[in-house]
């Protein structure tokens, strides 16, 4: 009956009303996720302690939230629903990986006449660099070597574009899988510290928050960089021709009609063209940072 349960949760079957006579949630908080606003209301004493840490730092005060969560225990496990929708029953493991997905679908939902590009967002001295590259090319990786080189983050999978062709990162806590975790010398402690949490894939992650954040408004684009990773080799950083930056691009984006329409294509290719382009191949972080440094401090 267990199983039941859990694959009708996940398939939205399940209609999981809480139990008013619980009483209030032992805690709240509203999250700035950048295109739109969530609040997120726990039942439980667990949930708050395993999910604060990962969302805290997006909580803000004095706006209003389209979006209301709850959080709840469900025998051994957690409920989460949205607006009062059908819940999805998961391990305590799984519930910060499984409330993220909700958020992301709310932030992409709400994106308007932006143009979401899956794409990590570093800034320095006022300017973005943006890191492309297909999943599990590292980007996350290298935005925490970033961080930890002087950088300030601002998400590690979607940057949102406006029409001027500014930029916004959603600041998600980074979600850094196993691989890397070694890797990261200047921040493997704090790392370790993290509790581990299982995606619904079933790939183990850990949430590092907060970090040197980016701040909240708009920055333009100065870098985009498409990374490849390779097992051996010095890093280097080639040309790109801007074709072939704004195909990357094109193939990452999104926007609730689904497609671009002529003037979000024309705001691509505006930042495309303005832009420093580059390719970096690398096998080391620590050779990846320093030329990825270099190539962004120079005008």
């Amino acid at each position: 009956m267990r199983k039941y349960l859990l694959s009708w949760s996940r398939q939205g079957l399940l209609d999981i009303v809480l139990d008013e006579s619980d009483g209030p949630p032992v805690g709240t908080h509203v999250l700035d996720l950048a295109a739109t606003a969530a609040s997120v209301a726990y039942y439980d004493q667990g949930a708050v302690d395993l999910l604060r840490p990962v969302f805290d730092h997006l909580a803000v005060k004095g706006i209003e939230a389209p979006f209301c969560y709850n959080v709840a225990r469900f025998g051994d496990r957690l409920c989460i629903s949205r607006n009062g929708s059908p819940g999805m029953i998961v391990t305590g493991t799984e519930a910060a990986p499984a409330l993220k997905s909700f958020l992301t679908e709310d932030v992409l939902a709400a994106v308007g006449t932006d143009i979401a590009l899956h794409a990590a967002l570093l800034v320095k001295k006022s300017r973005g660099l943006l890191i492309c590259g297909a999943p599990g090319a590292g980007k996350t990786t290298l935005a925490m070597a970033l961080v930890d080189a002087g950088f300030d983050c601002g998400g590690d999978d979607i940057a949102l574009m406006d029409g001027r062709g500014l930029v916004r990162g959603v600041p998600f806590a980074l979600a850094l899988k196993s691989g890397s975790w070694s890797l990261l010398e200047g921040s493997r402690d704090a790392i370790m510290s993290c509790p581990v949490h299982r995606r619904l894939d079933n790939k183990s992650v850990r949430y590092v928050a907060p970090v040197r954040q980016a701040p909240r408004e708009r920055v333009p684009l100065h870098t985009i960089v498409l990374i490849r990773r390779r097992k051996e080799g010095p890093a280097v950083v080639s040309a790109v021709e801007p074709v072939q930056a704004l195909s990357e691009l094109v193939a990452g984006a999104f926007t609730p009609a689904r497609r671009l329409d002529m003037t979000q294509f024309q705001s691509l290719l505006n930042v495309v063209s303005g832009a420093r382009l580059a390719e970096l191949t690398f096998s080391r972080l620590d050779e990846a940072v320093a030329i990825l440094d270099r190539y962004h401090e120079a005008e």
